[in-house]
């Protein structure tokens, strides 16, 4: 909900602040004093056009600033990464020269992300206004918003019908992909898996065998090498015998006389530790040359199995792992196939079953649908004529869009849909006798879109939606009996939004819970614009005014005071 606009040199507008309650606020005020200046306010603030020309005149720029309550839509600001608080804080500063700079929450934001936002926070109707109902989404939503009672159970089995044929689409488009994997794709897996599996893959044989190779091809050096150890740590060589007995009786020697000198022992512990691990290492060698292979059919061998593997994994991803896997992938895609026939014709089968069980759902859903359309129509309409709209005809088109993805329909075409069915919708107005319905956007003035948007609103209290809903030219050309209509809908409204209303006819202002006044000065040359909020004296003095003008008589006040007394909204419901 809007609680306050503050406004800084903005047009005529040196400084002032509104303060807004909850239900109907009226604004009101004489022609040229500034109330549209509020409304351009309140647009720049959220992200409306930067025109250089509301700066006002002397200034060097103007500062918009609208707060609300209850920190405004969480998800969308913290996905905007703007700091949550208890009010929400939206402004814009506009310089001279042209140049704005937008803040929610003290953070700075770009200007689209404002307007983003203000798209949830406010509704605007008006001149130069794009109304959310000129939507075939928004129209769809309001007509069976208007017939929930009516549609939800029908409502509830297309949308469950739809998810049930989507996700069997889903896997029949799946597996008619796999099932026509023909020609050079299926030739190649055929081609690829007879090759990959003849060759016997296993991972990590590449490296395996070139560390063989490697060994092979060096066998002479490994062995010459390997004898040179041998022969240095006693096996095999003259003498090995003189070393092992003279050790022997070293350690013999120093065992008789252990215990006298620390030092000595250790030496000799050290002695018998390099004996083992010489006759280890001895043991070691000896095996080594037993096993170390000298066969040059091996080599070959070798060579011609790595030449394959080669070959193998330059075809086939470039590493052994990704021709393993391309083995692997060509193996699934020819055995999943073999069995895809059958599966495919079984899905085939079961997706004509729910196309048809949603089809007939999409039909009763259309006819309920044209029913509350000829309710809703009529009832917007009562409501256009009551507003001084005395020919106005309001009605609702509902039609199809034809695609050769979408389910079939009544008449054999196919045709595109969704969870909400096939139905795709558009208000029309016929605003003068004689005229044909055309789409609201192609037919309705401003102030005749207001009216449309007030009568819809007024339909639709019940439906969620934005809180804050603004309206301004909804009375224009009003008067009697109309305006009363007008100031009944805007407090049938406000039941479950806050609605403010620029409004110049005293039925709708008496209507309001909270009345502001804008009102001009002129001090010297300058002319000055200030905001009001009006006790019920104030109100009553405001009233007469918009009832007998500037020259108000007794009459004229006593009349506003029966006004504000028979008709005044107190506090909101």
């Amino acid at each position: 909900m809007l609680l306050e606009l503050r406004i800084e040199n903005l047009a005529v507008i040196e400084r002032a602040s509104a303060t807004f309650g909850p239900g109907l606020n009226a604004v009101t005020g004489e022609t040229g004093a500034g109330k549209s200046v509020l409304l351009a306010a309140l647009a720049l603030a959220l992200g409306g056009r930067s025109d250089p020309a509301l700066v006002r005149a002397g200034s060097q720029r103007a500062q918009a600033t609208a707060v609300f309550s209850e920190g405004g839509p969480h998800e969308v600001l913290a996905g905007m990464g703007v700091a949550l608080d208890d009010v929400l804080v939206v402004s814009r500063e506009l310089s001279a020269t042209g140049r704005s700079m937008a803040r929610i929450n003290a953070g700075v934001v770009s200007a689209t992300a404002t307007r983003q936002l203000g798209e949830l926070l406010i509704e605007i109707h008006g001149q130069g206004s794009s109304s959310r109902w000129l939507l075939e989404s928004e129209q769809l939503s309001g007509l069976d918003g208007y017939g929930a009672d009516r549609l939800r159970v029908i409502h509830e089995e297309v949308a469950a019908a739809y998810d049930r044929r989507q996700q069997v689409l889903g896997e029949l488009v799946r597996l008619r992909g796999l099932r026509d994997l023909e020609g050079l794709a299926l030739e190649r897996a055929e081609m690829d898996l007879e090759e990959l599996d003849r060759a016997a893959l296993r991972v990590g044989e590449d490296e395996e065998l070139r560390a063989e190779r490697s060994r092979l091809a060096n066998a002479a050096r490994l062995r010459a090498a390997a004898e040179q150890l041998h022969h240095a740590v006693g096996g095999n060589s003259p003498g090995a015998t003189e070393v092992g007995e003279q050790l022997a009786l070293a350690l013999q020697a120093a065992r008789v006389v252990r215990g006298i000198d620390p030092e000595l022992d250790s030496a000799a512990a050290q002695v018998e530790e390099v004996t083992v691990l010489l006759q280890e290492l001895s043991l070691q060698m000896g095996s080594y040359l037993d096993h170390l292979a000298d066969d040059g059919g091996r080599l070959a061998e070798v060579e011609e199995r790595l030449a394959v593997l080669e070959r193998l994994i330059r075809r086939h991803g470039g590493s052994l792992e990704a021709a393993i896997r391309r083995r692997d992938e060509a193996f699934s895609q020819l055995g999943e196939r073999l069995g895809l026939r059958a599966e495919v014709g079984a899905l085939e089968v079961e997706l004509d079953r729910l196309e048809t069980e949603f089809a007939a759902s999409c039909l009763t859903l259309s006819r309920l649908r044209s029913e509350v359309a000829g309710d809703f129509g009529r009832a917007v309409t009562s409501d256009l004529r009551r507003m001084l709209m005395p020919h106005a005809q309001f009605s609702i088109r509902i039609w199809q869009k034809p695609s050769d993805s979408g389910v079939r329909g009544p008449d054999g075409s196919r045709l595109e849909c969704s969870r909400t069915g096939w139905d795709r919708v558009s208000y029309e107005l016929a605003p003068n006798a004689g005229d044909q319905p055309r789409p609201l956007g192609d037919s309705a003035s401003g102030g005749e879109l207001a009216r449309v948007a007030l009568a819809l609103l007024a339909r639709l209290s019940h439906r969620s939606g934005v809180e804050t809903v603004v309206f301004d030219e909804v009375d224009q050309g009003l008067g009697g009996e109309a305006a009363n209509r007008v100031g009944e809908l805007l407090l049938s409204v406000a039941e479950s939004r806050q609605v403010i209303c620029v409004t110049h006819l005293a039925p709708i202002a008496a209507r309001a819970h909270t009345h502001l006044r804008v009102a001009k000065t002129e001090v010297g040359r300058a002319v000055r614009s200030e905001v009001t909020a009006l006790d019920r004296d104030q109100r009553i003095d405001e009233l007469a005014r918009l009832l007998a003008g500037e020259a108000t008589p007794l009459s004229a006040r006593a009349h506003a005071a029966e006004l504000l007394s028979s008709v005044g909204a107190g506090s909101p419901r």
